[in-house]
């Protein structure tokens, strides 16, 4: 570690803790000096069933917050797909009715986490999330600084996200200490100091919060090692190196995630120069990249970013099974889960007609494709280079007989394309 690194950890460490108080079950309805209270009899409706309740029904058209919220959240997952569309119009009623920072908040929330199935507007959410913000409600704080972290909607700025977890664990909103112990304690955004965020995460397991109750006693423990591969295509630059239990990258290096791919999915989300450069360069290098370029293309563009979803997997399918130890397959698995949290919402969010259109167009841009590239991102990941890796044994690649490869190719069109066909 650098001399600068070491001085500023040890400045962060001296320094008292923030506030933080008790989580706040009333966190996310707060705002403006106060919380909304929910009326029982307006409480179990979806936008349909209330109309049994004429008095709700009533309130709910007017846009009074209170029964827009409860509503609002039941309408979510209670009508199928009209579900979500109708949830954001309750809400943007509520909004230009009463105004209310928890309105705000919740609006803020469904426009850019994906859930149920809607499409994120992040530029949007982050307006809306900090109006919330200012007026008091600190879950509302909470997101907008995880969103400036990723760099979603906003350009990343880390003082500002770190100055908002603050204040939303000084209001009652927990979940931020544990947020930001973990800014501190992986040091990817930021000089990592193990010391300030291993306090956060401890202060707050003594307040209750249960993710920081789990992750407190790994913040201090100094026998855990992680080694992980980092492939290359020439055996004699692929790297292992050591993590502890925080620092190491979300998905294991030995997945294709060299230093390279790793520097490039770490960039503001938001990042034109990144999506540019991955338009330009996704289908002619390594195929984690076309997952990172569907990852980026999900909230502009579902339809398209499924196509290349597509498109990625079918390559990463045939990559893999070109290896020799079939445990590589693990891949396909792990480069899901890379996504996973920006790309969830995209099967609900592209209709059958658009999925169908874009299977066909995924299959038609994977035909020119060359088949010929050694596959070193996925073959590196398998248990058998794994083993050899650790043992200073790096080898030139095991791969399947060149003659079988024309065959294993469009065994992955047909495997995938069956898996697409019967998504209902």
């Amino acid at each position: 570690m650098m001399l600068f690194s070491l001085i500023a950890a040890s400045a962060l460490a001296s320094q008292p803790l923030p506030p933080m108080k008790a989580q706040d079950p009333t966190a996310q309805l707060q705002g403006d000096g106060g919380s909304i209270k929910f009326d029982p009899a307006c409480r179990d409706f979806t936008v349909e069933t209330v109309k049994s309740v004429p008095d709700c029904a009533a309130r709910l058209e007017k846009g009074e917050t209170a029964p827009s919220l409860a509503i609002a959240t039941q309408t979510l997952g209670g009508m199928g797909p009209t579900g979500p569309a109708q949830a954001v119009a309750i809400l943007e009623r509520a909004i230009r009715t009463e105004n209310h920072p928890a309105a705000h908040y919740l609006l803020g929330m469904l426009l850019s986490t994906g859930q149920a199935g809607i499409v994120p507007r992040y530029a949007e959410a982050v307006k809306h999330l900090q109006i919330a913000s200012d007026r008091g409600n600190p879950a509302a704080s909470d997101l907008l600084a995880t969103l400036l972290v990723q760099g979603k909607g906003t350009a990343r700025d880390i003082p500002r996200a770190v100055a908002l977890y603050k204040k939303a664990m000084a209001d009652g909103f927990l979940n931020s200490a544990t947020s930001l112990g973990m800014l501190y304690l992986n040091g990817r955004y930021q000089p990592a100091d193990v010391e300030y965020g291993a306090r956060l995460l401890e202060e707050a397991a003594k307040l209750g919060e249960r993710r920081a109750a789990s992750l407190a006693p790994m913040a201090r423990a100094t026998n855990v090692h992680n080694f992980q591969l980092f492939p290359a295509a020439d055996p004699a630059k692929v790297k292992i190196r050591e993590f502890g239990t925080f620092d190491n990258p979300e998905i294991p290096p030995n997945f294709g995630f060299d230093e390279a791919f790793q520097a490039l999915h770490y960039r503001p989300y938001d990042d034109s120069a990144t999506l540019a450069e991955l338009e330009r360069t996704a289908r002619l290098g390594p195929t984690p990249y076309l997952y990172e370029l569907a990852r980026r293309r999900a909230a502009a563009a579902p339809a398209d970013a499924l196509r290349l979803y597509i498109l990625a997997r079918t390559r990463m399918l045939y990559d893999a099974s070109r290896c020799t130890d079939p445990s590589a397959l693990g891949a396909l698995r792990a480069w899901d889960t890379l996504i996973a949290p920006d790309f969830a919402f995209v099967l609900a969010a592209v209709p059958a007609d658009d999925r169908a259109k874009a299977l066909a167009l995924a299959l038609a841009d994977e035909a020119p494709l060359s088949g010929d590239a050694i596959p070193w991102w996925v073959c590196r990941s398998s248990m058998t280079e794994m083993t050899n890796a650790v043992g200073g044994k790096v080898a030139p690649l095991s791969l399947k007989p060149v003659a079988d490869w024309p065959k294993l190719r469009e065994d992955a069109r047909s495997t995938v394309s069956k898996a697409v066909s019967a998504i209902k």
